[in-house]
């Protein structure tokens, strides 16, 4: 997905952007854990509930800015009630967590974190990936964050709320902090 495709897809796109051909940057706002994008991936009603679904979702980010500016951001996949995903760390935040950990929360526009994994085991190199692949397996709630990279990270996480599949499916990102920046 291009950054102009996910501007023509998106059903909500933080206006604090901007867009080349090979980026969508959100720029710093002023509140906590808002969402920055939303797109839809799969209608209501098209798959049951109890479908074997596997989704594989890459990010990448610019590597600049989560080496010096705050850029923890959240990746996640809803059905209008719940979030499931991973939070991924830029290199600040490596001293004391991994660069990346499950989540669940109550999506909107911000996102209410209801539960976080924990931030450990921290990697053992400081290299900032810039690439994430997550893997979510829906029907097992579980998923797993690798950083692509000669050092990978992999990281599991287990999920307590499961979405329900037949409401359909979006991705959706967010910020942690007010000040952060994400491309």
């Amino acid at each position: 997905m291009t950054p102009s495709w996910l501007e023509a897809h998106a059903s909500y796109i933080d206006s604090s952007r901007t867009i080349t051909a090979h980026l969508l940057t959100f720029n710093a706002g002023s509140v906590d854990h808002a969402a920055l994008l939303k797109v839809p991936m799969i209608p209501p009603g098209v798959i049951r509930d109890s479908f074997p679904l596997t989704l594989d979702i890459t990010v990448a980010h610019d590597v600049s800015i989560g080496q010096s500016t705050d850029s923890d951001i959240k990746y996640g996949v809803s059905d209008g009630i719940s979030v499931i995903g991973f939070a991924t760390c830029d290199k600040g935040n490596f001293g004391t967590h991994s660069p990346c950990y499950g989540m669940e929360g109550v999506p909107g526009s911000t996102l209410n974190p209801t539960r976080s994994e924990p931030v450990i085991p921290k990697p053992s190199d400081s290299f900032y990936p810039g690439q994430f692949v997550f893997t979510l397996k829906l029907d097992e709630r579980w998923g797993s964050c690798y950083t692509a990279h000669d050092a990978a990270f992999v990281r599991t996480a287990g999920y307590n709320n499961g979405l329900v599949l037949s409401k359909g499916l979006s991705l959706e990102v967010y910020k942690s902090d007010a000040g952060e920046c994400w491309d």
